[in-house]
Formats: structure tokens, C-alpha cells, sequence
């Protein structure tokens, strides 16, 4: 299946590992001109060459900054305009914030939780829809987790944060829509990364048993009795990116194995 991506320009944060870098790779074997971005420039080169060996130099460019400063988002925008000429794509995927109960977490995390994973996704939509509407082509994707359907213990800063993401897509969504622009959220669920594993060891860490063992007591509640590859949750963003996927919009859309437990 043609997803017509090819000369897409797309912007993907937090892609120097896991299911970012994951995305950005999945994209560029797509067609797409790449735009990667994250905190951690080492990492990051090497994405940079492993996608140039997948395409060419020519369709990635890499930006090493915080997409959860104001400042770094518009110049990640600008340089990508600049270099491309066009956006198509933004791939909205930032680190989550630490564990915490919910009547225990300052004021400082919260305000912090809010700036990465709400006011980050806010701040490059509103960057680069202009050029969108200008091409009356466009695609947002918000990389979220399935918590925002149903909460994990201790993680009421990812759930709150992201669950105003939720909100704010809706409502852009319908905003956007004649022109041409959808906006989605992709809702991973048990996905292995360097996150999950962290969150696995804390989580055991704190009940006092092992990491293996909290990852297979997790797995066994999984229908499909696996956790799921980041390049499976990357398959599900780049089709949304797509022109495929022209008629879905305003959707929070989960891959979890059948992990969930609602029915709609």
C-alpha cells in the first residue's frame, strides 16, 4: 500500500530512542524527508546516519534541542521550514515525567509535567499549522499512552498531562479540519523501551520484588501474552501521518495487544 509520504517533511520529537526514533525510521523508509529532534545529541547523530543510510544525507536533518522550551520549538520549525521548504507532519512525543501519588506531587512537578507533555504539543501545533493551512495539508500526531484511558498506578502526572492533550486535540481537530489537517492522538500501551523498563524497575523496587518478575506478571494480562515493539507503535503513527488516513481525525486510537479493558 502506497501511503503517500513520499517528499512529506515531518518533524518527530524525542527520536533519538525508542518509539520516536522508531517513527522517524519508519517514515523515512516511507518516503518522508526527517526531522529529528531531542536533548540527548549523541543519540541522536546516530539516528541521524542510520536513517542517511536508510535514505540519503539529504532526507534528514537533525536538531538537537528541548521541544518542551518555546523558544527551541520555534527554531526546530524554522530550520525545518528553512531547509525544506513545506511541513507536513509533526510527530508530538516528549519523555514522561517522573512517578508520584497523586496527594504527594509539589506544585513544581506538576507545573513541569504540564510544560513537557501539554503546553509542548500546544506550543508546536500552533507553530507550524500556519504552513499547514497554507498547503491545506497536514497531519499531528500526539504520541500519549494508554493511561489516559485507563490510569496506572502513581502515574497521575503522565495521565493528567496527557489527558489535556487529549482535550486540546479534539477541539484542534475540528478547528483544522476544512483544512485538510487531522489531528490524532496514538495511545501505546505496554510498548518495551528504555521508559518502561525504568518504570517496571521502580515499580519493583518499591513492592520489593523483581524487575522479570512485574514485566511477566504484566505480560500475562496482555490478550496477546506479549508487550508490544516500538516498531509496532511506529507502524500506527506513520499510517495516521499518511494520505491513507485522510478521514480519521479527533481519535485517540490504542495499541496495546488488547490490554484495555473498556469496550468502546
Amino acid at each position: 500500500m502506497d501511503l503517500g509520504l513520499k517528499g512529506r517533511v515531518a518533524i518527530v520529537g524525542g527520536s533519538s530512542k525508542g518509539m520516536g526514533k522508531a517513527t522517524a525510521i519508519a517514515l523515512a523508509k516511507e518516503g518522508a524527508l526527517v526531522v529529528i529532534s531531542s536533548r540527548t545529541e549523541p543519540e541522536l547523530r546516530k539516528v541521524e546516519m542510520e536513517i542517511a543510510r536508510l535514505a540519503s544525507q539529504q532526507h534528514v536533518l537533525a536538531i538537537p534541542g528541548d521541544l518542551s522550551e518555546p523558544a527551541q520549538i520555534r527554531k526546530v520549525v524554522r530550520d525545518t521550514y528553512n531547509r525544506f521548504e513545506r511541513v507536513d507532519i509533526v510527530i508530538n512525543n516528549l519523555g514522561g515525567p517522573p512517578p508520584g501519588k497523586p496527594s504527594e506531587v509539589e506544585d513544581s512537578a506538576w507545573e513541569q509535567a504540564l510544560k513537557q507533555n501539554f503546553l509542548s504539543a500546544v506550543r508546536m501545533s500552533r507553530e507550524v499549522i500556519p504552513y499547514m493551512k497554507l498547503q491545506r495539508w497536514g497531519r499531528i500526531v500526539n504520541l500519549l499512552s494508554n493511561a489516559v484511558r485507563q490510569p496506572v498506578l502513581d502515574l497521575v502526572l503522565s495521565t493528567s498531562s496527557r489527558l489535556a492533550v487529549v482535550g486540546f486535540a479534539k477541539m484542534l481537530s475540528n478547528e483544522v479540519a476544512p483544512f485538510n489537517i487531522t489531528v490524532n492522538n496514538a495511545l501505546p500501551g505496554s510498548i518495551m523501551t528504555d521508559r518502561m523498563t525504568s518504570l517496571y524497575r521502580k515499580m519493583a523496587e518499591a513492592r520489593g520484588e523483581s524487575t522479570d518478575a512485574l514485566i511477566t506478571e504484566a505480560t500475562k494480562k496482555i490478550p496477546m501474552q506479549r508487550l508490544g515493539q516500538p516498531e509496532e507503535m511506529a507502524d500506527l503513527i506513520t499510517f495516521l501521518a499518511s494520505e491513507r488516513a485522510s478521514f480519521i481525525t479527533g481519535q485517540s486510537i490504542s495499541l496495546d495487544g488488547g490490554a484495555l479493558a473498556s469496550i468502546i
